[in-house]
């Protein structure tokens, strides 16, 4: 916009810059190009992920830390997403919803589970005397 006041109507810099609102500081640099700018950023990143491709932004980033690179995590995350690495988090696998099964009823009242069947079922009944406690030394 400077640059057309300057040539096409023949305006000192200093007031084209100033009915622009613009510093002639800032006329007179010409900003880099974030790829320019962000290349170190973008061949260190690829760097790691083509290592680890399953690696997650903060395990990069740490990584990346570790390597001793002074970058801040919201520069790399710009660029970790500008590259698309961003990748959606795996869910968890659904179980396929079951028919619920009535339970199977007793045939006999107070029919159930014992722990040793043929052992202390037949002590509850009365068939045969309990098994020793072996531990304490007693004797059957």
């Amino acid at each position: 916009m400077v640059e057309v006041m300057v040539t096409e109507y023949r305006l000192p810099i200093t007031r084209a810059c100033g009915a622009a609102r613009l510093s002639r500081a800032a006329h007179y640099k010409v900003p880099p190009l974030p790829q320019d700018k962000d290349a170190e950023v973008i061949d260190a990143l690829n760097g790691v992920v083509e290592r680890n491709g399953r690696w997650g932004f903060w395990k990069c980033f740490d990584r990346l830390r570790l390597d001793g690179r002074p970058w801040n995590h919201k520069r790399v995350w710009r660029v970790y997403c500008e590259l698309g690495l961003n990748i959606p988090r795996r869910t968890k696998r659904r179980i396929p919803k079951r028919e619920p099964v009535p339970l199977a009823g007793c045939s006999f009242v107070n029919q159930g589970w014992c722990h040793r069947p043929p052992y202390w079922s037949h002590w509850v009944i009365g068939i045969q005397a309990p098994p020793a406690d072996r531990r304490n030394g007693a004797r059957a």
